[in-house]
């Protein structure tokens, strides 16, 4: 029996479902969100608070995210906490390390270092990159359906974006004029490889203009206290919006079906009480693997993927962290760097690792750096064994960029590897306080799509063939990354209003919710 209605649930707890939330909150809907077993973004173990993965807010100069800022009025709140560095990157590889400065005298002065044969080359390169990225924001000005499906969403999506250079992943390699093999063509995609939600052995011009111009640009480091995560700190604030604006909140609740009824998603059922909640509307933010277990029939979602086909995993993200002593930290190395070991190897693994390095703990005498790698699929699920030793390989691979880490390693610990943590001086383990929200099962997935939709940004679309239940997650626009979950949101935002078109204009107005 359904004892409580809402206008919308949302289901998950990713940065696509809080944006959805906390504007449709925002707009005057009655919301509540399920956190339906999302992993918290932080973990505890030998009295430290580690975070489960790197993070960097890259789309923060987004118009996208600008928008969704400007509306819940959390601007204010997020330039409280984010921190842009300087330089915004670093790459480092056999005989290469550079550093993408946001000064353009310095980064010239980069290219004539380390890449003198083709400086200009480079650099004109770069102006391209970052052209067709520009590009790209003034199409994000407007407010699009991503990906499109109705005739006139096509046409409004066809006109703000038939400037852009990179059209489809069928277009000119914009790397083309670097000779094949050349150690620049892997400074370029390295951090884009990290930034992708699409199998990332397929990057093509625009994914690489935009993620690669995004990593160059700086984002925003949100780390800092009290959370000591990027991810937490952002989390909290869009939960604080939801709340806000009169939005519940049931983090700890999962959910084991959706109802439905006519062809149409009317309910959800809470796994641990049998509790059935009626809803408008169901917004779904996790993948949608996870969305097939909860239907009855997997089949009203069949045809979509006959059309798109369904994704598969390619690689896996995995989370390495670090304790040091401050001092170990070599002067200069950048908040993100990006280490290849051996260029003529496959850009995954340890041979490929994003460093991302936090600032002294203060009183301490600690850092801390959060190492992530993408582990191919064949080596997680058919090589017995392999997630187990990945930690080894990773610290050696990091041993070149910081040369004394063994010598000042305080704390070695994975989430994903399914080990205990190392407290390396005193020679001993320690077990961490959730052992249950541990193991390889708790790595992020990156898919590869068989068939893209415009752009070669989009994949799955938001609506499904259930009336009312919508996706939105990261699969939806994985080519853009964490630009693509405020699309999904906002795209799951714009269809519930022109189904259902109560909110008043003053509703959207950043100075208040006085329609409510």
């Amino acid at each position: 029996m359904i004892r409580s209605h809402y206008d919308v649930v949302v289901v998950g707890a990713r940065l696509s479902s809080w944006v959805a939330a906390a504007l449709l909150a925002k707009r005057g809907r009655r919301v509540l969100v399920l956190g339906h077993d999302e992993l918290p973004p932080t973990y505890e173990i030998a009295g430290r608070t580690l975070p489960r993965a790197p993070f960097n807010f890259l789309p923060a100069h987004s118009p996208v995210a600008r928008r969704i800022m400007a509306e819940l009025a959390i601007h204010t709140t997020f330039r409280r906490y984010a921190v842009a560095h300087d330089p915004p990157l670093q790459v480092a590889m056999p005989g290469v390390r550079f550093e993408f400065a946001t000064d353009p005298t310095f980064l010239a002065r980069e290219f004539e270092r380390e890449f003198p044969a083709v400086a200009r080359t480079a650099e004109a390169l770069i102006a391209e990159l970052r052209g067709g990225s520009e590009g790209l924001d003034r199409a994000l000005e407007n407010d699009l359906v991503w990906p499109p499906e109705t005739f006139f969403e096509r046409r409004a999506h066809a006109r703000a974006t038939r400037h852009l250079p990179y059209g489809t992943p069928r277009e000119t390699d914009p790397l083309a004029q670097l000779p094949e093999g050349h150690p620049f063509r892997q400074v370029l995609a390295a951090p884009a490889r990290f930034a992708d939600g699409i199998d990332p052995d397929s990057l093509h011009g625009l994914r690489l203009a935009r993620l690669f111009s995004l990593w160059a640009s700086g984002g925003a480091d949100l780390a800092g206290p009290p959370s000591g995560s990027g991810w937490a700190t952002l989390r909290k604030i869009l939960e604080d919006s939801v709340r806000a604006h009169g939005g519940e909140v049931r983090e700890r609740e999962r959910i084991d079906a959706v109802t439905t009824r006519r062809g149409q998603a009317t309910a959800v059922r809470i796994a641990a009480s049998g509790e059935e909640i009626g809803a408008s509307w169901i917004v779904v933010g996790t993948d949608v693997a996870n969305l097939l277990r909860l239907l009855p029939d997997r089949r009203p979602l069949e045809e979509v993927f006959e059309e798109l086909g369904e994704p598969t995993p390619r690689y896996y993200r995995f989370t390495l962290n670090l304790v040091i002593r401050a001092q170990a930290v070599p002067p200069g190395l950048a908040r993100d760097a990006f280490l290849l070991r051996d260029p003529a190897r496959p850009l995954s693994g340890a041979n490929l690792l994003h460093v991302e390095t936090h600032p002294e703990v203060p009183g301490s005498g600690e850092r801390r750096m959060v190492v992530e790698a993408l582990l191919p699929r064949r080596g997680v699920e058919d090589v017995p064994g392999y997630v187990e030793t990945v930690r080894e390989q990773m610290l050696s691979s990091l041993g070149e960029l910081v040369p004394f880490l063994g010598e000042h390693l305080l704390l070695v610990d994975s989430p994903h590897d399914g080990r205990p943590g190392r407290l390396v001086e005193e020679g001993r383990d320690v077990e961490p306080a959730q052992r249950w929200q541990r193991g390889f099962r708790t790595m992020e997935i990156v898919h590869g799509f068989p068939v893209t939709g415009p752009l070669g940004v989009t994949a799955l679309p938001v609506r499904t063939p259930l009336g009312r239940l919508l996706l939105c997650n990261h699969q939806v626009v994985p080519g853009l990354g964490l630009e693509g979950e405020l699309l999904a949101a906002s795209t799951a935002v714009r269809i519930i209003e022109q189904a259902d078109p109560r909110s008043a204009p003053l509703l959207r107005s950043p100075f208040g919710n006085f329609g409510r």
